[in-house]
């Protein structure tokens, strides 16, 4: 049945360039989005009968991906995907005509894993859009507009069916993504091609690169991944023999290494899922893929990261929701089963710092406000049927090799980092809380910035057996290197002010957010042509369309070897805010380190019990949740370069210098300045 409709879609579209029924330039814009479709078809009769992982037909495979998206890397700027060129032939209409569009070309993967249905339903409506341009006056924008809600309020139940199961279960994931981990011939690069995603020169030379690499050091990488994910748990005492599903998100190159990993995972009865980017705009997050993904052009997914605009409101912020509460029922076996995700983050692909054109669509303040309320109401949901003492991460980052010729050598240097002793740091970082836990606030200057920021503490009830500051080592979060706490809000000020730092893919310039009660209260950058461009990339990038959030952690990294290696080879804005929250204190706006955890009895190595878990914020978790959190959580760290004192001062107003013209001057801490010296 779905075949048949399919067919006959593809039948009728194909018609499309022999007729003249429409005006120009939407006719243009209509045949060129008709023979991309047709190019899809003769791949899809092409492969219909071909099992994808083992096909020989590599020649074939790979001009098929050149079709397929060589067009937007060769010329984007002439596209039918870039809102700016389609502003000037289509006018008043671009956005809706290129969202459109958007969604057709992301149909590649749903070709490959053979999702005749999803493909479908995209192409009916494409049609359906077509044929109210076929009459004798112009469709106005709200009857296009129209055809588009249609589209993602009918099918929004399939959409977020899909990416839940995609998340969440095992036998429902991608299946020719997992065949491949698991199955595929990954000793060398061609296999990137079998996988459906645009496979750029960075992809090629990871897994060309990957693919040689030593076995020995292949399962040194995963096992730490692995141990990782599974210390989580036991450190923080939840049930890792009670789950069986982990998630694993990755960048493309690196499936050797997953593979090892989920070796080691099926050795404890777990299974696993590798969800793919979100490809439809009614499920795709603005602020930038979550799932397997190689990008054939990132100022393409940054002109349509809002999309969702076009059909962003309450009622479909309510049936979102609804259909969410509703999968969750149904796949209450496989939930339950959820130990939560294992995050590969990748460092040193190409610098990319977008351009913002008027062209591009924005949120309205209403639709940023339910967008918002969405997000809130989403994370409060998830944590319902999801609890966080039960569920954990980890993340861990490697090197690309386009960052440089140094390549090799910062990938070595990466693995020590990553398998560095805790129990060398554990002393250490003991006694950096021991100095912090005297503190009544903390108090941070910069050096060649304006930072001045005074972050307030919990008061300790009983000092002998409580702590501020949580002994972080390495493993959900790795690298080691760091103390971390959640500050009090009320007194919490200043500002926040950074040169350079890469957040979320992308360099900010001149950084610069302040506080007022812990709450973000102003904020700029030098990024885009003027001061709002600036704040508008702030907000999507960092904020996550918030307005007004607070600061929900305060740090202090101690991996100076880490810093070391960034200075070496002057890859400091290029670094992963995963590394580089370890090499200098950090600051993350959003929610705490703890949400849907603050009433958890959690404890450092040492014994003491951690009681900063909640801010202001977090203690409306019973009487009103979805104010209590933002499901928003971005590090900002201040390297020791850009770092002046950090000192811990008490209530009768006498300090302790921790940190000293980038130095580590407290007793006991000076061993961690031997790879700065170096």
């Amino acid at each position: 049945m779905i075949l048949d409709r399919y067919r006959d879609a593809v039948t009728r579209i194909r018609e499309i360039p022999l007729e003249n029924t429409v005006q120009s330039p939407f006719r243009e814009y209509f045949c060129a989005a008709a023979e991309f479709i047709g190019r899809l078809d003769d791949f899809i009769r092409s492969f219909m009968d071909d099992d994808l992982l083992t096909t020989d037909r590599m020649p074939e495979l790979i001009r098929q991906n050149q079709l397929l998206y060589g067009d937007l890397v060769r010329d984007y700027a002439h596209s039918w995907m870039n809102p700016s060129f389609a502003e000037v032939k289509l006018g008043g209409v671009q956005k809706e005509l290129t969202a459109l569009y958007g969604e057709i070309r992301g149909l590649v993967p749903d070709a490959f894993e053979k999702r005749y249905e999803s493909i479908t339903v995209v192409l009916e409506t494409f049609i359906q859009l077509y044929c109210i341009f076929t009459g004798e006056e112009l469709p106005s924008e709200q009857e296009i507009r129209s055809v588009l809600y249609s589209y993602a309020y009918d099918y929004s139940e399939d959409m977020v069916r899909a990416s839940m199961q995609e998340q969440y279960d095992p036998e429902e994931s991608t299946h020719l993504l997992k065949r491949i981990v698991l199955q595929g011939s990954l000793l060398n690069n061609e296999y990137l091609y079998r996988t459906g995603e645009y496979v750029s020169k960075e992809a090629l030379e990871t897994a060309a690169f990957a693919a040689k690499l030593p076995e020995d050091i292949v399962d040194r990488m995963a096992y730490t991944w692995y141990r990782g994910y599974r210390d989580g748990f036991i450190l923080q005492g939840k049930p890792y023999s009670k789950k069986s599903i982990a998630e694993f998100r990755f960048d493309a190159g690196w499936e050797r290494v997953v593979r090892r990993t989920a070796e080691y995972l099926a050795a404890d009865g777990y299974d696993f899922t590798v969800p793919r980017h979100a490809s439809r705009f009614l499920t795709r997050n603005p602020a930038g893929a979550a799932g397997y993904y190689i990008s054939p052009n990132q100022q393409m997914d940054y002109d349509h990261a809002y999309d969702l605009q076009l059909v962003m409101g309450d009622r479909i912020v309510s049936r979102m929701l609804e259909e969410r509460n509703q999968c969750f029922e149904e796949m209450r076996p496989e939930i339950s089963r959820y130990a939560g995700p294992i995050v590969m983050e990748c460092f040193g692909g190409p610098e990319f710092e977008p351009a913002h054109h008027p062209a591009n669509p924005v949120f309205t303040e209403h639709q940023s406000e339910a967008y918002g309320e969405y997000r809130n109401s989403l994370q409060v949901l998830t944590h319902k049927y999801i609890h966080e003492e039960e569920r954990s991460f980890t993340i861990i980052s490697w090197p690309l090799p386009s960052i440089g010729p140094d390549f090799r050598d910062i990938f070595r240097e990466t693995l020590e980092i990553n398998t560095m002793d805790p129990d060398t740091y554990r002393p250490v970082q003991e006694k950096l809380i021991a100095a912090l836990d005297q503190a009544v606030y903390v108090e941070v200057t910069g050096r060649g910035n304006d930072t001045h920021m005074k972050v307030m503490l919990h008061p300790l009830r009983d000092p002998e057996r409580q702590s501020n500051f949580e002994n972080c080592l390495a493993d959900v979060n790795i690298p080691l290197g760091e103390v971390f706490t959640s500050p009090v809000l009320t007194g919490t000020e200043g500002l926040l002010h950074v040169q350079s730092v890469y957040i979320n893919g992308i360099r900010f310039r001149n950084l610069k957010i302040r506080f007022e009660d812990g709450r973000v209260t102003e904020y700029g950058c030098d990024n885009g042509n003027t001061p709002e461009e600036g704040r508008a990339l702030i907000r999507k990038a960092i904020f996550m369309e918030k307005e007004h959030l607070p600061l929900g952690e305060f740090a202090i990294g101690t991996n100076t070897r880490a810093y070391r290696m960034m200075e070496q080879y002057d890859i400091g804005a290029r670094m992963p805010i995963l590394i580089s929250e370890k090499t200098g204190p950090h600051f993350a706006v959003g929610d705490t380190c703890y949400s849907f955890m603050e009433d958890m009895k959690l404890y450092n190595p040492d014994g003491k019990e951690l009681i900063a878990k909640e801010n202001e914020c977090s203690a409306l978790r019973q009487k009103d949740p979805e104010k209590a959190y933002f499901a928003v959580h971005t590090d900002i760290t201040i390297s020791y370069r850009e770092l002046d004192k950090i000192e811990a001062v008490r209530q009768d107003g006498s300090r302790i210098t921790v940190i000293s013209n980038g130095r580590f001057v407290l007793p006991g801490t000076e061993v961690l300045n031997a790879p700065l010296d170096a």
